[in-house]
């Protein structure tokens, strides 16, 4: 029995053998197709987070296609972040799934290695080029656009770091839905001589007035307002957050809280909207104050609107305590005017002028122009002009105004045309922007220590922005700076033009 057992598997193993050598050389052995991915960008690449868009175009070489199918492979773009230092694990994000990649970086800053995976559909193997990619984010200098989408906040950057202009796209991302968008304010510590130092941004809404995180604008709800008051109104919206030398205020329209700043922080307290004497009778005031805005200016008065009582009033001399009526002689008008508020400005003019524009109530088509001169020590408020603005084009209806820092020029505008007088009454030729309307006027005062003498700085702070909108979608807003002459009547000069916002609410330059 045992010698048949061995006999049937000796004669098993004989067969198979034989049938292995004998099947020797049938088998048709193929290259695999190998694939080669060149005509990546170079090794390193430096783009702009919410600015540039990456593109690439990959060649494909293979060793075994005839191109009978164009269809044959697939691709897809991954960004894998390279490890820092206590990191343990790589982070992928998918940025394209096709054959070209167009991608708008919004990747977090930071060093990435791009793969391109190229899949073979019939060979099932998959290949892969690499390239390295640097995640920047350019936003200490240029300027902040504060614009409103479907009454929303947003707030973009024109970038002025890099060697050419660039606009970095919705810089607040990650903040809450902000209504109702108002300034952005920019505030500097200004003591002795420490004149325009510390310099904090804020931006005022009907929701939010917060101190912006200027670095990275990463939202911290530590930075609201509220932590700056020792009470929070329930009914409090800020409309103005402005600093001098030695003070600060907050403004809004049924409140006014100010502190004193000589080598502290001010922590708002008791609203200040009233007369001396005249506890709790609150008054409302205009958004604006008019104040000297040199950074050598100290102890000037401080110039606030009554909306409630129509008249011109001034912060208590000596301290933040409460308000009292005007002193200043009335040579031109009375300081209790009787008029709406329309727009109140201030400039370096002939060592600080201050420039109001208010309506009649009885005849409300009728404007007039205050003009008051703010010296850096004793009394603000002499007035120097007085002008009835009738016969100037349609300024009845104008809702954007500025005024030249260092010239006695107004500027106002209606729909698409901007209009500008000088205060001898010289007007100039109109500009007019075609298929637009104007939603803002404005020139940028420098105040920082290090931008007062600074020629770049007051070459831009003559410069005149203008903001306006496109009819027809959210984002028509458009941003224009011009070079002005230096005498006036001739031509305006377009420097820079910017589009892609939202309705222009403010711009602000946002300093080194």
């Amino acid at each position: 029995m045992m010698k048949n057992i061995l006999f049937l598997i000796t004669l098993f193993i004989t067969v198979v053998l034989s049938a292995c050598f004998d099947d020797k050389g049938n088998y048709d052995y193929h290259e695999i197709n190998e694939l080669q991915i060149t005509g990546l960008p170079e090794e390193l690449q430096v783009k702009y987070r919410n600015v540039d868009t990456l593109r690439a175009t990959p060649v494909i070489e293979a060793t075994a296609d005839d191109g009978s199918m164009p269809d044959r492979y697939s691709f897809k773009w991954e960004a894998v972040s390279e490890l820092k230092a206590g990191e343990t694990q790589t982070t992928s994000y998918l940025i394209g799934e096709e054959e070209n990649l167009s991608y708008f970086v919004e990747l977090p800053d930071g060093e990435y290695n791009v793969n391109c995976l190229v899949k073979d559909t019939i060979t099932r193997v998959t290949w892969k080029g690499t390239f390295k990619l640097r995640v920047t984010t350019q936003l200490n200098e240029g300027w902040l656009v504060l614009s409103d989408v479907n009454g929303n906040a947003r707030l973009d950057l024109i970038s002025m770091s890099a060697k050419e202009d660039m606009v970095v796209r919705d810089i607040l991302q990650d903040a809450p839905e902000l209504k109702g968008p108002k300034r952005i304010n920019s505030v500097y510590q200004m003591y002795y001589n420490q004149w325009g130092t510390d310099l904090r941004f804020y931006i005022v809404t009907e929701t939010a007035t917060a101190a912006l995180d200027v670095a990275t604008y990463q939202w911290d709800e530590a930075n609201e307002i509220r932590y700056e008051m020792l009470e929070y109104p329930a009914d409090f919206s800020a409309t103005n957050r402005t600093a001098g030398m030695g003070w600060e205020l907050l403004v809004a329209d049924k409140y006014v809280f100010g502190g004193t700043t000589f080598g502290q922080e001010v922590l708002f307290g008791v609203p200040i909207n009233y007369l001396t004497g005249d506890n709790g009778n609150y008054f409302n005031v205009a958004s604006a104050v008019g104040v000297n805005t040199s950074s050598t200016a100290m102890y000037n008065d401080i110039i606030l609107y009554d909306t409630s009582n129509k008249r011109f009033v001034k912060l208590a001399t000596g301290g933040m305590r409460n308000c009292e009526l005007m002193s200043v002689k009335e040579s031109l008008f009375s300081w209790e005017t009787g008029k709406d508020f329309v727009w109140m400005e201030n400039s370096l003019y002939d060592g600080g002028t201050t420039y109001a524009i208010l309506q009649d109530t009885e005849a409300p088509y009728t404007r007039y122009l205050y003009v008051m001169g703010m010296p850096s020590f004793g009394a603000g408020g002499a007035q120097k002009k007085f002008i009835e603005l009738d016969g100037y084009p349609e300024i009845e209806n104008a809702t954007c105004f500025a005024v030249h820092p260092n010239n006695p020029w107004v500027f106002y505008a209606v729909g698409n045309t901007v209009y500008y007088f000088d205060l001898e009454g010289h007007k100039a030729e109109p500009i007019h922007l075609d298929s637009e309307t104007i939603t803002m006027l404005k020139f940028n005062l420098f105040r920082g220590i290090n931008s007062a003498y600074d020629p770049v700085c007051n070459a831009l702070q003559r410069k005149l922005i203008v903001g306006s909108v496109k009819s027809g979608g959210e984002l028509n807003g458009v941003v224009r700076t011009y070079d002005l002459p230096t005498v006036i009547g001739d031509d305006f000069v377009e420097s820079t033009m910017h589009s892609g916002f939202g309705t222009p609410v403010d711009v602000t330059y946002r300093e080194k």
